[in-house]
């Protein structure tokens, strides 16, 4: 059994790759600000027919959450798993698009910090933790889109290429260890986040994100590839 976190794990993206690792009989550690949506997301993994092991729950608030709070975190896993095979780091906010001459600066600071400082928080808290397993992985999810479309994207794809360096920059200085690491540069597919950002667009044309979740482990996980997820 492997053991993984994976943030961002209520809903959308992290919602389905926690459903597929779950129907593995994984342990998985579910981090997510939105207690009522975790707790949906258990009892379904909880009340279903197939065999899977019960999650853990970590409520948790990303802009909120200092210093303190990280290092908690890595004491309770180290305590009780005592190693990780696996941190998905795909937790993010996404305001309104807006151009920067008109971005609010309180905003600029919370998305930056949300995005980007709380993956560095997690990145090195956790580092230790998927050193202690005989083969692991650090899968930061991206987006596409900010490369393709990057107007408006403001402090979210400022925040999401910061994170893409952060990666290479963590696996560079990691040679030679049980860690992995990829950089998921995603596609669009269909979320709540993305109906609120394209309204007009039909969400049917675009996949879903229990499909993308399966892309994303048959390459992190079996070894398939893909021109958008990057081993480093």
């Amino acid at each position: 059994m492997s053991i993984y976190l994976i943030t961002g794990a209520a809903q959308g993206l992290g919602r389905s790759l926690s459903l597929a690792l779950a129907k593995e009989n994984n342990q998985l550690i579910l981090l997510d600000k939105d207690l009522k949506a975790l707790n949906y997301l258990y009892d379904e993994i909880s009340n279903s027919n197939e065999l899977m092991a019960e999650p853990a729950l970590y409520p948790m608030d990303l802009l909120g959450a200092n210093i303190d709070h990280y290092q908690t975190l890595t004491a309770t896993l180290g305590t009780e798993y005592g190693r990780l095979d696996g941190v998905f780091l795909n937790a993010a906010t996404l305001p309104a698009f807006t151009p920067i001459e008109h971005f609010d600066y309180t905003q600029w600071y919370e998305v930056l910090h949300t995005n980007l400082n709380a993956n560095f928080h997690l990145i090195q808290q956790t580092l230790p933790l998927l050193k202690q397993a005989d083969k692991s992985l650090m899968v930061a999810v991206l987006d596409q889109n900010i490369e393709e479309h990057p107007a408006y994207y403001g402090a979210y794809g400022v925040a999401k290429a910061g994170l893409e360096q952060l990666m290479k920059t963590t696996a560079t200085e990691n040679p030679g260890t049980a860690v992995r690491f990829y950089n998921a540069k995603l596609e669009a597919f269909q979320s709540n986040t993305r109906s609120r950002q394209f309204p007009s667009e039909n969400p049917a044309t675009l996949p879903t994100s229990d499909a993308i979740a399966r892309q994303l482990l048959n390459v992190v996980l079996e070894g398939l590839t893909s021109e958008s997820i990057e081993k480093l």
